[in-house]
């Protein structure tokens, strides 16, 4: 899902940010930098409208009114990613409609799974990230 040869630069020039405080105004405009840039990643072009099956790790949007059923999600590479740590690229992020699907989600939420379904390039924003990738599931399975 990411293009080869990308990432194509690196979006702070080689600046060394390890002596900047969080709350140094420099450090935010830089992070506003990456963040610009990751948000803003390529996509594969040809990757849309194919039949997949993705690995990664579940971050709950949307649960069923009433209860803890999950029926939107975040697939992402690693657990933890958009809660506990920055995001990753947008290119590296799937928003996951599993509403209609056949969805067997592993009790332990740090346990990967495996969602099948049709891609789609469809970029969204929610206060918890920025996701390239649209995928209408069929199946949602442990890993």
């Amino acid at each position: 899902m990411v293009p080869i040869g990308w990432p194509d630069k690196d979006p702070l020039d080689g600046q060394d940010v390890s002596s900047l405080d969080d709350e140094d105004p420099e450090a935010q405009r830089l992070y506003q930098i990456l963040r610009d840039y990751l948000d803003n990643a390529p996509v594969v072009e040809e990757l849309d409208g194919q039949a997949v099956q993705i690995p990664g790790y579940i971050v709950p949007v949307r649960f069923e009114a009433g209860t803890r059923r999950i029926q939107e999600f975040l697939l992402v590479p690693f657990y933890g990613a958009c809660i506990h740590v920055p995001p990753p690229a947008s290119n590296q992020i799937v928003l996951v409609d599993a509403s209609d699907s056949k969805a067997k989600f592993p009790a332990n939420p740090a346990d990967p799974v495996i969602v099948a379904g049709t891609l789609r390039i469809d970029r969204s924003e929610s206060e918890l990230a920025v996701s390239s990738y649209h995928l209408t599931a069929s199946h949602v399975i442990a890993y």
